[in-house]
């Protein structure tokens, strides 16, 4: 019966856990119906929501510099993985990521 409860104990942190904000850096592309971070450490892409406007916006005018569709950046996210995405566009990529703040490292 201990050994139940450190059990649901350990899961209940590790769930906890994941909801934390945590750090990536790696590329972000903006286009039509794409939103996509790939971390540079894992490689993994997420698509990403929450605090993007002002981001977007800044890819927006860079795609109108360089006359360009995707244009990349290379971005510091503080976010929360949110695991795998079960429907829409955001299903193709390997999770989502909901971004709390970000910091444009170069265009």
């Amino acid at each position: 019966m201990k050994s139940i409860y450190l059990s649901l104990l350990t899961l209940t942190f590790i769930g906890c856990n994941n909801l934390s904000p945590k750090e990536y850096t790696g590329y972000y592309t903006y286009g039509h119906e794409t939103e996509i971070f790939t971390d540079e450490k894992t490689g993994q892409d997420y698509w990403i929501y929450g605090n993007t406007e002002m981001l977007n916006q800044h890819i927006k005018e860079l795609a109108t510099s360089k006359k360009t569709s995707y244009p990349e950046v290379k971005v510091k996210i503080l976010g929360i993985d949110k695991g795998k995405a079960t429907n829409g566009l955001a299903q193709d990529s390997d999770k989502v990521m909901e971004v709390k703040k970000y910091e444009i490292i170069s265009k």
